[in-house]
């Protein structure tokens, strides 16, 4: 027996350390993506503010319908991230001035871009995770996560497939004129308050199949392609189907 026992505590002692979760500070993931090397975390938490905007190839760029200051940052490697923790921000958009946001000819605008893929799976961001007007040229998965504030990916660009399956928003989920160029996933997603897909624009179906939208819904002047599914999808709260398409034809979903 006294064998038995300490077989299991050498055996619980080996596997400790691989399910404990590491803590990483989030300048070194910076200084990573500076030196252009992958990123790849599983079981961290992520401490600090994860800035995206500041990187080291950061840029300033024109924009003439605004004249505001922009300054974009570029994301060159693949990123990663695996049953992980964000304490702080989640930041591929930040503005130096939140209370002119309104006003982006009063303001400077800091973006990412992101040349390379990026899985962040089964993951818990605590704040706000913000990718307004980010282009992610290669496939992004955003499966499995927990965004317990602002999700923002208003004006977000993926050029390639987009996989947002699994995932829980119990803050603002703002996709309002997100531009999905191939195939999108939705299915079994949690939209506990707002969920805004206003002006949203699918050139390939997207599954929504066994979503659940709790409260707010905003689907208005949405146009779906053939291949989208709502199937078993559920609606608890007000919802709004206004000038919403699927295939050319006027589409409000069953089960609202």
């Amino acid at each position: 027996m006294k064998i038995l026992a300490t077989f299991f505590f050498f055996a619980l002692t080996a596997v400790a350390p691989a399910l404990a979760q590491t803590s990483v500070d989030a300048k070194e993931i910076i200084a990573k993506i500076n030196r252009k090397e992958t990123v790849s975390y599983q079981n961290a938490t992520i401490t600090g503010d994860l800035d995206l905007t500041n990187l080291a190839n950061r840029k300033e760029i024109r924009d003439g319908d605004w004249g505001g200051q922009n300054y974009l940052s570029v994301v060159e490697v693949p990123i990663s991230f695996k049953n992980c923790v964000f304490k702080g921000k989640f930041l591929a958009y930040r503005t130096e001035d939140e209370d002119k946001r309104l006003l982006r000819s009063n303001n400077i605008v800091y973006n990412a871009d992101f040349t390379e893929a990026v899985t962040i799976d089964n993951c818990k961001f605590e704040d706000d995770a913000t990718f307004k007007y980010s282009t992610f040229s290669q496939r992004a998965i955003f499966t499995n996560n927990t965004f317990r504030e602002i999700a923002l990916f208003k004006y977000s660009k993926f050029r390639n497939s987009a996989d947002f399956s699994g995932a829980t928003f119990h803050g603002y989920a703002d996709f309002k004129y997100t531009k999905f160029d191939e195939s999108s996933a939705f299915q079994n997603a949690q939209f506990d308050r707002y969920a805004d897909f206003k002006y949203t624009k699918f050139d390939e179906g997207v599954n929504f199949q066994k979503a659940s939208f709790s409260g707010n819904t905003d689907f208005k002047y949405t146009h779906f392609p053939r291949g989208t599914k709502f199937d078993d999808a559920r609606f608890s709260g007000m919802t709004d189907f206004k000038y919403t398409t699927l295939d050319g034809q006027k589409f409000s979903p069953r089960g609202r």
